[in-house]
């Protein structure tokens, strides 16, 4: 372990999963006879472990859970948050493409943008950038421009009942572990699985933000002790996101499933060609 990177993340202990509002069955009856254009998930038995290969899509789980949501948005306007970090956005440039939609991402101000900010824009999203304090200020500033604008304002982590809907279909075709673990930010992926697979054991790695009320269920949530922008020292024999996912496999043990969401982001865009830097002004 680095200990000079240690850090400890504030995890509630509250266990309500505030997905939980409909029945197993009411999310599987929501995604009805819609047929994802994704193939099945890859599931491969590696080192004892389950792992469930999403890396093998080019842009990952959430690709396969908005599916959906975009597929029968009636804005052509699709309007999100890219954080520096994250696959959501990502899986919306691929979504956006395919049905059609506008995409329009808000990001956070920064000197040089990131590897996955640099993806979106490539992948032809449009962008605004904004000097602020934390990220919820960015959230408002984006719904209010959604709402201006008749487009689709989706929550950080691609957080919508249809999507949790989509995860909870998907896994439900898979047969239930004894455990399961992943990363753990927004928490929409393991709170979907947790209805999917209510017998089993519920694990996270909590790797980028504090765990509120409501986003745990019943989830056993360890911090994980490098910080979000370090990239984790044991890597798996698979490729994954190496901050993210990749921070999860030391955790597991033989027997128990990783739902690894997606693999390392290449892009060729020049990134000191975007001028994401803003004043307060």
């Amino acid at each position: 372990m680095d200990s000079r990177s240690i850090q400890k993340f504030s995890i509630t202990t509250s266990e309500v999963n505030k997905d939980d509002v409909y029945s197993k069955q009411q999310y599987i009856d929501m995604v009805g006879d819609f047929t994802s254009s994704f193939d099945k998930p890859v599931i491969e038995s590696i080192e004892d472990r389950i792992v469930v290969r999403e890396d093998v899509l080019s842009v990952g789980t959430k690709a396969r859970a908005g599916e959906l949501l975009i597929a029968t948005a009636e804005s052509d306007t699709i309007v999100y948050v890219q954080p520096r970090f994250g696959f959501a956005g990502i899986s919306l440039t691929e979504l956006c493409k395919k049905y059609n939609k506008r995409l329009v991402l808000f990001m956070p101000s920064s000197k040089e943008i990131s590897d996955h900010q640099a993806f979106c824009i490539e992948n032809g999203c449009e962008y605004h950038f904004h000097r602020i304090a934390a990220m919820p200020n960015l959230n408002l500033i984006a719904k209010r421009w959604a709402d201006e604008n008749n487009g689709m304002f989706i929550p950080l982590g691609l957080k919508h009942k249809l999507v949790t809907a989509m995860i909870v279909k998907t896994a439900s075709e898979i047969d239930e572990p004894k455990s399961f673990w992943t990363a753990f930010s927004t928490g929409v992926l393991n709170r979907a699985l947790q209805i999917a697979w209510p017998n089993s054991i519920a694990n996270g790695v909590a790797v980028s933000r504090n765990i509120h009320d409501g986003e745990k269920g019943r989830a056993n949530i360890i911090s994980h002790y490098r910080n979000f922008s370090q990239n984790s020292l044991i890597l798996p024999p698979f490729p994954s996101a190496r901050n993210y996912d990749a921070k999860v496999w030391e955790y597991t043990k033989p027997g128990d499933l990783f739902w690894n969401v997606a693999g390392e982001i290449k892009h060729s865009l020049n990134k000191q060609s975007i001028k994401s830097y803003r004043s307060w002004n």
